[in-house]
């Protein structure tokens, strides 16, 4: 791989994480907050707004893409001054990957599942989870952005 692919590349992977990382975000700030008061009445509202479209269609599949972009890059890399930065990137990719699968399968279908009033008061905790999980999801990303910056950095000054 060329250093031009390798730097077109690692900034799309920059790219779809802080799209990841700034619509989570997003989520916390604006979002979030809301679903832990009366979370019964709060989730029922939200699953009869999203009919048409959801949030996955927010996320997936770019963030998908972006993090085995990090992992491609590492795999392909032959910038020995790039190689620890990549490393780190996909250590903290591997860990946000864990994350949101503990996030989607334990918290997020319950939360968004069509069966979602059956977890009655219950779903005050998981909402709570969420804020909770997100806020480590986000750290997570946000390391790997990090990481991925400052191997961008060094490839464009070659």
């Amino acid at each position: 791989m060329t250093i031009f692919v390798q730097r077109r590349l690692t900034l799309f992977a920059i790219i779809g994480l802080s799209y990841w990382f700034f619509g989570n975000l997003y989520e916390a700030i604006v979002i979030s907050p809301n679903w832990v008061v009366d979370s019964p009445t709060q989730m029922k509202r939200l699953n009869e707004f999203f009919v048409t479209t959801s949030p996955t269609i927010y996320f997936v599949p770019l963030t998908q893409i972006a993090t085995v972009l990090v992992w491609f890059l590492l795999w392909k890399n032959k910038v020995n001054s790039i190689r620890l930065e990549l490393k780190r990137a996909s250590i903290f990719a591997v860990l946000v990957t864990i994350l949101n699968t503990i996030i989607v399968s334990t918290v997020v279908l319950k939360l968004f599942g069509t069966d979602f009033e059956k977890y009655g008061d219950f779903l005050t905790t998981l909402t709570w989870r969420w804020n909770v999980l997100n806020f480590f999801r986000m750290v997570l990303v946000g390391m790997t952005i990090y990481y991925l910056f400052n191997a961008y950095r060094k490839l464009d000054k070659m």
